[in-house]
């Protein structure tokens, strides 16, 4: 699968999804240093790939309104890694069948909204 991680997702995300055999981009290795955050998601999607982010605005947006894979990280920035390892699964399985959805991965479980 492929992640296309938001600016302020911590890097050990992303090495925890490489760990897994994952594709996984920061936004500045994608060449989206400066992008707002719907581009990052219209780029992930041309790529179907997962936005993951920690943001509370851009999360609780995704939630109201998805747009593409969304995964958000909601929970201290230092359990990001370890937090989604240990729903990855769960975060990923419905991306095979829905096109539109956000995950809202939590230390309390999982939510979905798409």
């Amino acid at each position: 699968m492929r992640f296309l991680l938001d600016h302020d997702v911590d890097a050990a995300v992303g090495l925890m999804l490489r760990r897994h055999g994952h594709d996984a981009w920061t936004a500045g290795e994608a060449g989206l240093g400066r992008a707002r955050d719907d581009e990052l998601t219209v780029w992930a999607a041309a790529r179907q790939a997962a936005v993951v982010s920690t943001g509370e605005e851009f999360g609780q947006r995704r939630m109201r309104h998805p747009m593409g894979w969304h995964i958000w990280l909601s929970g201290p920035d230092w359990e990001a890694a370890s937090l989604l390892e240990e729903h990855l699964d769960q975060a990923t399985a419905p991306q095979k069948t829905h096109t539109d959805m956000t995950v809202r991965v939590s230390p309390g479980g999982l939510s979905r909204s798409g």
